[in-house]
């Protein structure tokens, strides 16, 4: 398929063809460079496909994105609703209609290939779940123009996935690459890594893969057990001792433990050695804020300073954009003192977090956030580290 692409309202700037056949559910990623800084661009296909994107500034000194993770289309269940509707994404869309945001960091369960039951464990299948989210006539243009940048988590592959690249593995990422991953940013550590960073004006992201490196679940928590693998770890620990810029961690699941119950060893509640120790690593640093999903509700917890030149670490973990909320058992709950909750709201089957940094001072890294709830803010909070 040929892509053109013109700078408004100039005349065409580039032109790229991309083979995309049945293979690949023909889906292709087009990459383009030398493009200019804060530009809007007009894409056409020779398949009709049409639409625009803006570049970003060069050194955003305040800048925006949205956080959030799971999608089930048609919920709540209605037999007089369109089984592709995703009404999260339309809450989503009136927000930035009106406040305006630089990218999407979804954060995983994009979709549900075993809920509520299983559609099948070939790559046909898990491409088929794709295919049902991205055809929801939910998807306005806004959103498409949005850089969206993706983490896979366990839905992807089937609940509670802890079994590295054997099995279900390859047949689900097959899918996620040909449909997200390969348009996510390039990781600078090694060919087909599945976590990666980046920056954007003086903040710099480091998305983890918790789930293809990981130990069993059920397996005893101590040095020997690992959410990350010894490569990621010593990566992310590079990254968090050397780089000069402001410093954001984004999880497919909670670092905190306060969220109780069966499901809390999927989290980092299973892997506490190993989380404890990147969060000294962590205060260690000018700061770091966590961004997280997947337990379909919302916390705001405090990782508080153990030393006196230590830093606090601060999480905010929202979801879902469209799925189901627990409404009777209440699982989140502090009890020890590392994990302080800050806020915790859990009701809801669409929550996103709006989140602005602002680096405009070179001592200071402010953040502000607001939790979003079925369309209407229910919360806000600020936070800042200083220099």
């Amino acid at each position: 398929m040929s892509l053109y692409l013109a700078e408004q309202p100039r005349s065409e700037v580039a032109h790229q063809i991309a083979r995309i056949f049945e293979g690949n559910d023909f889906v292709g990623t087009y990459t383009f460079t030398g493009l200019l800084a804060e530009s809007t661009y007009l894409y056409t296909t020779n398949a009709s496909h049409t639409g625009t994107f803006t570049t970003a500034p060069k050194s955003p000194q305040r800048w925006s994105l949205i956080s959030s993770s799971c999608i089930k289309p048609f919920y709540p269940y209605s037999p007089l609703d369109s089984p592709l509707r995703v009404k999260g994404l339309e809450y989503l869309d009136d927000f930035i209609s009106v406040h305006p945001v630089d990218m999407m960091l979804f954060l995983g369960d994009f979709i549900y290939i075993d809920l509520p039951i299983a559609l099948g464990w070939t790559s046909n299948h898990y491409t088929t779940a794709y295919r049902q989210v991205y055809a929801s006539y939910s998807w306005s243009s806004r959103l498409r123009s949005l850089p969206w940048i993706h983490a896979y988590d366990d839905h992807e592959i089937i609940n509670d996935w802890s079994a590295n690249e054997t099995g279900l593995y390859q047949s689900a990422m097959k899918p996620f690459w040909d449909y997200q991953g390969n348009a996510n940013p390039i990781s600078k550590f090694g060919q087909d890594q599945t976590y990666y960073s980046f920056h954007r004006g003086n903040v710099s992201l480091f998305m983890l893969d918790t789930r293809r490196y990981r130990s069993a679940n059920a397996a005893p928590d101590g040095p020997h057990k690992t959410m990350l693998g010894a490569e990621q770890l010593r990566d992310l620990k590079h990254w968090l001792a050397t780089e000069k810029r402001w410093k954001v961690v984004i999880s497919s699941v909670p670092f905190t433990r306060n969220w109780r119950g069966p499901d809390s060893a999927d989290s980092w509640s299973g892997y506490l050695w190993e989380r404890d120790h990147i969060l000294d690593a962590m205060r260690k640093t000018d700061g770091v804020v966590i961004l997280s999903g997947d337990r379909h509700e919302h916390a705001t917890t405090l990782f508080p300073a153990k030393d006196k030149d230590d830093k606090p670490v601060i999480e905010f973990s929202t979801s879902p954009l469209n799925q189901f909320f627990e409404p009777f058992d209440r699982f989140h709950r502090q009890i020890e003192d590392t994990d302080i909750s800050v806020f915790s709201y859990p009701w809801g089957s669409s929550k996103f977090g709006a989140v602005t940094f602002d680096t405009s001072n070179d001592r200071q890294f402010t953040v502000h956030y607001k939790l979003i709830v079925d369309g209407k803010q229910v919360w806000e909070y600020d936070w800042m580290y200083e220099r």
